[in-house]
């Protein structure tokens, strides 16, 4: 009787260990499978930690956008001497428009499309013959088919006081039928980068051929910000005197 049950003892045997070393392959591969999704969740977290710590460390160090910074009121009131035609003129013809012609307007610069350029002088009174101190360099064109409007943007370039050489960019919509002019001053240069503001204008007529543009310049401009001092290179022992 024990010799028959013998051999269905060691089958016995023989499948519990099979069943044994089943169950443990399986609990090792379930262990490396955890340990693998565990180490790449951590490196992803990695990754991700060191992504916020770069953002962060570029937001400290980028200066701040010019919006932001301390502003400071500027207001300077010049006179632009603009001569139309004959002896020293300053202001041509660029561009002939391809009309149709505006009955609000007298020839030459009539007709819709109409781009003149101009380099006139800028002085510190209203006299011609007043103290230079600027050019203003710019185009306008004739922008409207029925009515005596011109879109113009336009330069001015100082070259005198305390903004020598910075310059500040206008532009907008020149209203003949409007007593005072009103325009955007968009930008600036040297001591006057970043400007914003307005520009008020007013025609002064002397003659059909020369008048001079009155602008009253309002405008901010950002306090310069002290930069730090640049820190000494501190000593590298793979530098050495040659």
């Amino acid at each position: 009787m024990i010799s028959i049950l013998r051999p269905h003892l060691l089958i016995l045997r023989n499948n519990s260990c099979r069943v044994s070393l089943q169950l443990q392959s399986s609990r090792d591969q379930a262990a490396a499978m955890a340990s693998s999704v565990a180490n790449t969740t951590s490196s992803k977290r990695r990754r991700l930690l060191l992504l916020l710590a770069a953002a962060v460390a570029l937001t400290i160090l980028a200066p701040p956008p010019v919006s932001a910074l301390r502003r400071r009121a500027v207001h300077l009131t010049v006179y632009v001497q603009e001569i139309l035609d004959g002896p020293g003129q300053t202001e041509k013809l660029l561009i002939k428009g391809p009309g149709p012609a505006n009955p609000s307007l007298w020839p030459p610069h009539n007709y819709l499309g109409d781009t003149i350029v101009m380099d006139d002088l800028v002085t510190e009174a209203v006299a011609n013959n007043s103290k230079p101190i600027g050019r203003v360099y710019g185009i306008y064109m004739t922008a409207s088919m029925t009515r005596p409007v011109y879109t113009v943007s336009f330069t001015l370039h100082l070259t005198a006081g305390p903004y020598n050489g910075s310059t500040i960019v206008m532009a907008g919509i020149d209203d003949d039928d409007m007593g005072v002019r009103e325009h955007a001053v968009v930008g600036g240069t040297g001591a006057l980068r970043g400007a914003e503001g307005y520009v008020f204008g007013i025609v002064k007529p002397f003659t059909s051929s020369y008048c001079v543009m009155e602008l009253d310049i309002y405008m901010t401009v950002p306090v310069p910000v002290p930069r730090p001092k640049a820190r000494a290179a501190a000593a590298s022992p793979l530098i050495t005197d040659q």
